[in-house]
């Protein structure tokens, strides 16, 4: 190892969250009118529980409170965790002036038009309301879908006037609907848990109390349910099908039990993410690949019809804190820009999901080639003790043996050398769950840059390591959504900057390997074949030879000096041929190409998508049709890692036998 190019990692763990998401009943609903100063006791004992324990859990640890902030439940959890000096993120369904507006207490249309546009309520009851509202706001961290104002602000409009309809306010509450559904989404997938305050009976409008739940309960965030009717009744649901009958469960639990349940619900995930970045921490950095594993790299360079066979193959590595500060092209540079009114959550996306997807990827590259480069050597190698072994058939007699055995058995101590390097190092495994991880945080900015991330329910399960999923969904929900307003320009802007630009590079990139990895494996065929047919032809020329020789036609001096080279040939082309079909079925370029292909095809659709969404009018296009696109990406990239390890999974490394 190049001890100058050697660094110890340093990072920060990642900041330890627990995510208490947090939906309830809106104010004027009876029950929890009702029962109001019950509730928030028990949601302020809940949260106050679940903080301690967190810190006991870890030193590093803190709770956090995502809610809409809509007037009620969510207003009041968003008060008590204030209080408690617990962070608190809201992703809010409008823009803060038009939120604040439609969740003014008895504002009719005329005034809550008013309140939109920036004015402050006339009645003083209202005054009252709004500035609480507007102060939960202030101390919130607020990501605001503002992409529809405009058109919400033409409703408020004609309903003020004096010929609004019933069925123009329809209009307009589904709107309402859909935008809160949208939000809710976002609390969701930043959410461990979530605490939901119903009476366990009230149906749900769009993006309302139980609807919450049910999609809370689909990505597999389990949720807390502090019964409206009963304050002291928390039950805790941990499946879709736990919500048809959550009114008839009996077994209930106070405050603190609830507590230990939730962070009991963490705490084996988070020592598993301390483990995992100890690891990384551990690990010595290496600016540059190292020579002694690059057969696997030589192979695809000698194969890949390029005509430049020989030309360095030597991969440089770019170091996380290179990573993190980035050039202001780079994704990351793109990303500040686009953050701009929120630099810290830019510079937590840099320095905590762009330096480690830099760590991890420079990590299960070095690994990948030891693997690979280890595994391609062993078949080389084994060729070559055999064909070494027998090299000295058509040079020397039986006593000239013993350098060519004493050759073969290096060899085969050097194939056994690499494998138990391997097998002692986990090659294979480390570079699998480097690899994982990796690809996890690679487009991680963008995602959290529109403020969507991959719900607890959705990241793949793995039966023996988690910690690849586990860590990147630490490290990525510790940053949050960014605070900022979400405007139809925002939105296209971040398409067009970050998002079309990271479909094209990769979209080119697997073209690219596709093209390559398929002239490898037609190449690696045709030579394998080759050797196949002179070794055919060496044998053949031995039988006809001596046939010539039986009938006369040849001298028996010629059958007697042909016969060892012929030997030797026909042992060292088809065990030649041998390794080159083996790397081929080890490599599965074929394959390899296949998948590649599948993705850019995919990718393809996604940048046509970006195109029509980039040229359409703002009118005809939301916050949804921008996360969607970016949902499907982060889909594509699960499916992709899934293919990849279906083909390698077994592949591990062994002696070629």
């Amino acid at each position: 190892m190049d001890v100058e190019s050697a660094l110890n990692l340093g990072f920060d763990p990642p900041k330890r969250t627990l995510t208490i998401g947090v939906t309830g009943h809106r104010e004027g609903n009876p029950v929890f009118s009702a029962n109001r100063d019950a509730i928030e006791r028990e949601v302020a004992g809940l949260l106050a529980s679940i903080q301690q324990r967190v810190a006991s859990v870890s030193p590093a640890g803190c709770a956090r409170l995502a809610t809409n902030l809509a007037n009620g439940c969510d207003l009041s959890a968003a008060r008590i965790a204030t209080e408690l000096k617990i962070e608190v993120l809201a992703p809010l369904p409008f823009g803060a002036d038009l939120n604040l507006a439609l969740n003014t207490l008895n504002a009719d249309w005329p005034e809550v038009e008013r309140i939109a546009l920036g004015h402050q309520p006339q009645e003083a009851d209202e005054r009252r309301n709004w500035a609480s509202l507007k102060e939960a706001i202030a101390k919130a961290k607020c990501f605001e879908l503002a992409d529809q104002d405009a058109a919400l602000k033409e409703y408020l409009t004609r309903l003020a006037g004096s010929n609004a309809s019933r069925k123009l306010q329809l209009e307009f509450e589904s709107l309402i609907g859909k935008r809160t559904k949208l939000a809710s989404r976002i609390t969701v997938e930043q959410s461990d848990v979530l605490l939901a305050i119903w009476d366990g009976s009230s149906p749900s409008a769009v993006g309302g109390t139980r609807d919450t739940m049910a999609e809370a309960l689909a990505a597999d965030v389990p949720v807390l349910w502090l019964d409206a009717r009963a304050p002291e009744r928390l039950k805790w649901l941990d499946d879709i099908g736990d919500l048809a009958v959550a009114g008839e469960r009996n077994e209930c639990a106070d405050s603190a039990a609830m507590a230990d349940l939730v962070c009991a619900h963490i705490e084996a995930d988070w020592k598993e993410v301390a483990r995992a970045d100890e690891q990384l921490n551990a690990a010595a950095w290496q600016s540059n690949s190292q020579r002694r594993f690059h057969a696997y790299r030589r192979v695809e360079r000698l194969f890949d019809g390029e005509g430049k066979p020989f030309t360095s193959v030597k991969q440089t590595y770019e170091t996380p804190k290179a990573a993190a500060a980035g050039e202001e092209q780079t994704m990351i540079g793109k990303i500040r820009g686009l953050l701009e009114p929120d630099p810290a959550s830019a510079n937590a996306l840099a320095n905590q999901v762009v330096a480690r997807f830099a760590a991890a990827d420079g990590i299960s590259t070095r690994l990948s080639d030891a693997y690979r480069g280890g595994m391609v050597a062993n078949f080389l190698l084994s060729a070559a003790a055999i064909i070494g072994g027998v090299a000295y058939l058509p040079l020397f007699g039986p006593d000239g043996k013993w350098p060519f055995a004493a050759l073969e058995l290096t060899l085969l101590l050097a194939i056994v050398a690499i494998t138990l390097a391997g097998i002692r190092g986990q090659w294979h495994q480390r570079w699998f769950q480097t690899r994982r991880a990796a690809e996890y945080l690679r487009h991680a900015p963008i995602m959290a840059a529109i403020g969507c991330a991959r719900p607890r329910g959705d990241w793949p399960s793995s039966p023996d390591i988690r910690w690849p999923e586990l860590y990147a969904r630490e490290v990525i929900k510790g940053v949050g959504i960014p605070e900022l307003k979400v405007t139809q320009s925002y939105l296209k802007r971040h398409l067009e900057e970050t998002l079309r630009p990271f479909f094209m590079s990769q979209r080119d990139y697997h073209k690219s390997k596709a093209k390559r990895l398929a002239r490898v494996h037609a190449n690696l065929d045709r030579v394998s074949q080759a050797l196949f047919v002179l070794a055919i032809i060496s044998v053949s020329a031995y039988l006809l030879t001596k046939l010539a020789a039986t009938f006369g036609v040849l001298d028996a001096s010629i059958l007697d000096a042909m016969s060892k080279p012929t030997t030797f040939l026909g042992v060292a082309f088809p065990t030649l041929g041998a390794a080159i079909a083996g790397i081929r079925y080890f490599g599965d370029f074929e394959r390899f190409a296949g998948i590649s292909e599948v993705t850019a095809s995919k990718l393809e659709r996604l940048i046509r998508r970006s195109d029509l969404l980039l040229q359409s009018q703002e009118k005809d296009v939301s916050y949804q049709d921008f996360v969607d696109l970016v949902r499907k990406m982060d889909d594509f990239v699960i499916d992709e890692i899934a293919s990849w390890q279906s083909i390698f999974g077994t592949k591990k490394i062994s002696i070629p036998v």
